[in-house]
């Protein structure tokens, strides 16, 4: 049970929280247009079926920490496709659930003021969000209507997905901009920044940085490690650099035709790639997707 000296919207955001099913890596990252952020990443995607179809949804709450404010990225792609992202129809939602002035224990919903940004592949940013606002919220609906392709069995669909502000993983985004922790010592997690076996990449925003395929030379190769092979992206179109290696990881960022790279096994199907020229990049990469020098 919650001490008395909880109020009801931290006790009832952590009962709401604690049955989530939702789980987070808590990264520290520097974010192309946000700098220095500290972020929680969704582990798996929300999958919400469209007719015949369905779409992948990630979210990703990070704590600006040069402004003290939260951000909320919102990521939809069609099952299967490696490509790209789906666009918003309509601009996504926040609202806000909380316990009623009334004290029956009833929540009342209220929309959250937020500003979107919409990258070229469709997804979605709000910054600037303030988290004492948003922790007078028990729990935060986001609510999307995205765009299909047009092979698609409907032309949209709505997707909803649930935050919880008092969750032990969001709990240390919202520390990290200045808010007090909702839990104490002993309810905390081991480790206040959960490590991550993955890479850390930034999420994607806007299009990926112009790359040149630079002339052959041993000039930037890691020194001290033999494993990193140099390669290139193949010829035809344009290749996804991805978080994790699978086809419903978000894309960190794409590549032209012929860009140079280091790639490293770690699969049958993906390599670890990072940066092999003057652009900052780090994911995983399909086989299929390499040529080698």
């Amino acid at each position: 049970m919650p001490s008395h000296c909880e109020d009801a919207v931290a006790s009832i955001g952590k009962q709401r929280a604690a049955g989530s099913a939702t789980e987070w890596d808590v990264r520290d990252v520097n974010h192309p247009l946000m700098g220095p952020i500290k972020a929680a990443v969704q582990r798996r995607s929300v999958v919400t079926a469209a007719g015949s179809a369905k779409v992948l949804s990630l979210a990703f709450v990070s704590c600006q920490k040069s402004t003290g404010k939260i951000a909320i990225e919102l990521a939809n792609a069609a099952e299967g496709d490696a490509r790209g992202g789906l666009s918003p129809v309509d601009l996504p939602r926040l609202v806000c659930n909380s316990p009623r002035p009334q004290g029956d224990g009833a929540l009342a919903k209220s929309d959250l003021a937020a500003s979107w940004e919409i990258s070229t592949l469709g997804d979605a940013l709000a910054r600037g969000l303030s988290p004492a606002a948003l922790r007078k919220c028990v729990s935060v609906d986001v609510l999307q209507n995205v765009a299909l392709p047009p092979a698609a069995p409907v032309k949209s669909q709505k997707i909803a997905m649930e935050l919880t502000p008092y969750g032990k993983e969001l709990d240390a985004i919202f520390t990290a901009c200045g808010e007090m922790t909702a839990f104490a010592p002993e309810e905390r997690p081991a480790t206040a920044q959960p490590q991550v076996a993955r890479v850390e990449p930034p999420p994607k925003l806007e299009p990926p940085p112009k790359f040149e395929a630079s002339p052959k030379s041993d000039k930037g190769a890691p020194s001290g490690d033999a494993q990193w092979k140099r390669a290139r992206t193949i010829a035809k179109g344009r290749t996804n650099i991805r978080a994790t290696d699978g086809l419903n990881s978000a894309v960190v960022t794409q590549l032209p035709p012929g860009v140079r790279i280091l790639v490293q096994e770690t699969s049958a199907e993906w390599w670890k790639v990072k940066s092999g020229g003057r652009a900052s990049f780090s994911g995983y990469i399909r086989k299929d997707r390499v040529v080698f020098e």
